[in-house]
C-alpha cells in the first residue's frame, strides 16, 4: 500500500479549508484521520472517519493518532498563527525538539522544522492542492463586476508591492488607494489588516499574493466569504488574488458577498519580485 491508498492524517487548523478538504478526500474514497489542534470546526467531528482533538505542542500525540490508524499521508489545512501558537502551546518532547531546530521566528522557518519531524516519523506530507486545485481560481474577474479602472491601476500597484514583501516572508496582502499604499500585512493576518486598513481610508483594493517560493504543503494564501465581508466591513472596493496560486473558499457565497457589498473580486498573474 502507497501513502496515498490509505487513510489521511489531516492537521486542521481555524477556519473553513479543514472541512472542504475532508469534503473532498472523502469524495474521491479517502478516509480521513483529523487531528484539530484548536477544536475549530463543529463539522469536523462528524465529517472525519476518526477525529482526535490533540493540543499543536502535542507533536507526539499526533504521530500517535495518526500511527493508530495506519496514516501515511498527512496534509496541513486551516489557518495556525505561528508564533503566537507556538509560544502559548505546552510542548511534548518532539514539539521542543522542533521549536530547537526553528532558525528563527518566521512562519517558514517553523513550519520547515515542523515538516521535517513529520517525515522523520515516517509521513509523506502532501500538497493542499492534490486535493484542492478545484478551489484554486485562473485569471479573470471571478465576481458580478470588474474593476473600475482605478482599482485595475491600484491593483497593479499592489500586485507589484505585495509580491515584494511576500519574497521578504513579511506577508502576503496589501492594501492599496489612489496608488499610495494604505497597510501592508504582516503578523496579524489578512482580515486584521483588512480593518486596520479601514480605519486609515476608505474604498481600499486588497491584494493578496503567494510566496514566490510558496510550499504546497502548507499556507497557500486563502480567502474566502470572511475575507470579502472584513472588506465591505473596512469600506474597501475590490479583491485581487494571484491567480493558479490562491485558493478561493466557498466561490458561490464569496461572490454572492461581493455582489452585496459592491465588492469587484478578480484572479491577477503576479509579476516577479524585483
Amino acid at each position: 500500500m502507497t501513502p496515498r491508498d490509505g487513510p489521511i492524517g489531516l492537521i486542521a487548523g481555524r477556519g473553513a479549508l479543514p472541512v472542504a478538504l475532508v469534503e473532498e478526500a472523502r469524495r474521491r474514497g479517502r478516509q480521513v484521520v483529523c487531528a484539530d489542534i484548536f477544536e475549530g470546526d463543529p463539522h469536523l467531528p462528524q465529517i472525519a472517519d476518526a477525529y482526535y482533538a490533540i493540543a499543536l505542542g502535542d507533536l507526539g500525540g499526533i504521530v500517535e493518532a495518526f500511527r493508530r490508524h495506519g496514516v501515511r499521508e498527512v496534509l496541513l489545512a486551516g489557518k495556525v498563527d505561528k508564533l503566537p501558537a507556538i509560544e502559548a502551546a505546552q510542548l511534548d518532547a518532539a514539539g521542543r525538539s522542533v521549536a530547537r531546530a526553528a532558525r528563527d521566528h518566521r512562519d517558514t522557518s517553523i513550519m520547515n522544522a515542523f515538516l521535517a519531524a513529520l517525515e522523520h516519523s515516517g509521513f509523506e506530507v502532501g500538497s493542499q492542492i492534490r486535493y484542492l486545485a478545484h478551489l484554486v481560481p485562473q485569471p479573470g474577474s471571478l465576481g458580478r463586476r470588474a474593476p473600475s479602472a482605478a482599482e485595475a491601476r491600484d491593483i497593479r500597484v499592489g500586485l507589484a508591492i505585495a509580491a515584494r514583501i511576500a519574497a521578504l516572508d513579511v506577508g502576503q496582502a496589501v492594501a492599496v488607494r489612489g496608488g499610495a499604499v494604505v497597510a501592508v500585512e504582516a503578523a496579524e493576518g489578512t482580515d486584521a489588516m483588512i480593518r486596520r486598513a479601514g480605519a486609515l481610508a476608505a474604498g481600499v483594493v486588497v491584494v493578496k499574493v503567494s510566496r514566490p517560493q510558496q510550499d504546497p504543503r502548507y499556507d497557500l494564501p486563502v480567502v474566502g466569504p470572511e475575507t470579502v465581508r472584513a472588506l465591505a466591513e473596512a469600506r474597501g472596493t475590490a479583491l485581487a488574488v494571484e491567480a493558479g496560486r490562491t485558493i478561493l473558499l466557498d466561490r458561490d457565497q464569496t461572490t454572492a458577498a461581493a455582489a452585496e457589498a459592491g465588492i469587484a473580486v478578480v484572479a491577477e498573474a503576479c509579476p516577479p519580485a524585483s
